[in-house]
């Protein structure tokens, strides 16, 4: 590894010009100076172009390439991967920031530690409103037990081992890909992004070096996600949703069923990692955990579309299929029965995140 080393950035783009120069500004704010800004186009259909050129003149560091790989993150981002020169490559939305010690912060832990990649933890901004939800007690009781189990240098917990199993179990995700930065030979062994993702295919991307190769978790924020409204998980504020009103607006239910269906396919795909893991411990109790995450995304499925009756019978059969609970055997003898209002016991279950 090179003392100075070149980090390449990808930066995934589609309609993003009136949003995307305060995510570049913060690349340009970095105190480490020596990286290279990939833009990845995804054939925009706005001025994006025109204003990613326009800031190349201003820094030849920025880059402006146009996906020619499968349309969607995953394929921009495998696009700009194969497009990088730097030592090291990081990822970075066209919505979201960093902070300004970033990349110096996350170089200095890979560095000392001797990891191959590493994380960061980061706040997350709603509007106006900026919360650092790392700091509540459930979050600093999951960080504290992490810290037990692995060895901690400085601010950073480093996994050799047990990695994805101690994923599996938490309810809480402490690994974005805003904030890793891994050495680019990694690909070679652990592959690109797979594409046919179009939700999750960060998380399907991140477990795969888990437990074979040695990360850095920085234990402080180091980025900000912008839960923007035009973003593809983020399209509404999901804490102000009624399950009981959502059949009244087709298109916002149209999004929730379709993430939903993707969201399965995520969690089938870990499904299949845990049982071709030979090292995990406690399989059967990952197993479960993860059918029962596919349950209730079927029961939640099958209750907000409630009022298209046969659609909502296949995905409460669905959901008992990986789960058998006293909420979606309700549910289904409901729909039977045509019983099509709410129930305030059934929409308890109902999870729209």
């Amino acid at each position: 590894m090179s003392i100075n080393p070149l980090i390449s950035i990808i930066m995934p783009a589609y309609n993003r010009s009136s949003v995307i120069t305060n995510a570049i500004d913060s690349i340009m704010r970095q105190t480490y100076t020596n990286w290279e800004l990939i833009v990845v186009d995804d054939r925009s259909t706005d001025n994006t172009k025109d204003v990613i050129e326009k800031l190349t003149i201003v820094d030849s560091r920025i880059k402006y390439v146009v996906n020619n790989r499968s349309k969607g993150p995953g394929g921009a981002r495998n696009f700009g991967m194969l497009y990088a020169t730097g030592e090291f490559l990081s990822f970075l939305d066209s919505d979201d920031q960093w902070f300004e010690d970033h990349l110096q912060h996350s170089l200095d832990t890979i560095q000392r530690t001797n990891a191959d990649v590493s994380f960061a933890l980061w706040v997350e901004q709603h509007g106006p409103t900026r919360l650092h939800n790392f700091d509540n007690e459930v979050e600093q009781e999951l960080i504290g037990k992490m810290r037990k189990l692995n060895r901690v240098d400085g601010d950073a917990i480093v996994f050799k081992e047990r990695l994805f199993e101690q994923f599996l179990s938490h309810t809480r995700n402490f690994f974005q890909l805003n904030t890793m930065l891994f050495k680019r030979e990694l690909i070679q062994k652990y592959g690109l992004i797979n594409e046919e993702f179009y939700l999750g295919e960060d998380t399907t991307f991140i477990i795969r070096f888990f437990d074979h190769c040695t990360i850095a978790l920085i234990t402080k924020p180091q980025s900000v996600y912008f839960q923007s409204p035009d973003s593809v998980y983020f399209f509404c504020d999901r804490w102000k949703l009624d399950p009981d009103l959502l059949h009244k607006n087709n298109v916002v239910l149209d999004k929730f069923e379709a993430l939903g269906l993707k969201s399965v396919q995520v969690r089938l795909h870990i499904m299949d990692r845990v049982i071709e893991d030979k090292q995990l411990t406690n399989k059967k109790a990952c197993i479960q955990n993860i059918k029962i995450g596919i349950a209730k995304k079927y029961y939640t499925l099958s209750y907000i579309n409630r009022y298209d009756r046969e659609k909502a019978i296949r995905y409460c059969r669905q959901s008992l299929k990986y789960k058998v609970s006293i909420f979606n055997l309700t549910l289904l003898l409901r729909l039977f029965l045509s019983i099509k209002s709410g129930s305030g016991f059934l929409k308890k279950a109902v999870d729209l995140w």
